[in-house]
């Protein structure tokens, strides 16, 4: 899609809630990329946004990347400041990260129904025979997840920890984190 609109001389911006995913971004896209605050060119002082609708984003094209994590008044900013013809898409997977902040934009867009979407259904992190891949398909389609170990008794990349009370809880966390 970028390169369409590249090859068609348009502008395309890149944007991400945080640093890290704006960094990740820009490597894969082979493009600069920035938070969403940048992009609205945040204003600390003033607690607002200099990008609004009397100064859009000037883009042809606005690819919000890890739109999962966008909040309501995030997303009702960036909104507004994308001006009438440019192309906005947004990526995320509504079972990854939820916004810190209030609402659930992503999964309330994608129950709507009101624009088109895409799903991909291949993953790419993990190998296909991975307890994650198979027990978040299985979380997402009401089931419990495996939770024994491989029979074989051999490496996984899933682990279910049982503890009794909180106490032992933080015990097994600050081992597993080796502190």
């Amino acid at each position: 899609i970028i390169e369409l609109f590249l090859h068609a001389r348009r502008q395309v911006k890149l944007a991400a809630p945080t640093g890290r995913a704006a960094r990740r971004l820009a490597e894969t896209a082979k493009l600069q990329a920035e938070t969403i605050h940048r992009l609205l060119s945040f204003q600390p002082h003033l607690g607002r946004f200099a990008r609004d609708a009397a100064h859009p984003i000037e883009a042809d094209l606005l690819i919000v990347d890890e739109a999962s994590m966008l909040d309501v008044p995030l997303a009702a900013s960036l909104l507004e400041a994308v001006e009438a013809g440019t192309c906005l898409l947004l990526v995320g997977d509504e079972d990854q990260l939820p916004s810190v902040g209030p609402g659930n934009v992503l999964g309330d867009l994608i129950a709507a129904g009101a624009m088109p979407l895409v799903r991909l259904t291949e993953v790419f992190r993990q190998a296909s025979a991975s307890l994650i891949v198979t027990n978040a398909h299985r979380i997402n389609r009401g089931q419990m997840p495996e939770l024994k170990p491989p029979e074989d008794g051999g490496q996984t990349d899933f682990y279910f920890i049982e503890r009794e009370d909180p106490a032992s809880v933080v015990e097994a966390i600050k081992t597993l984190a080796g502190g």
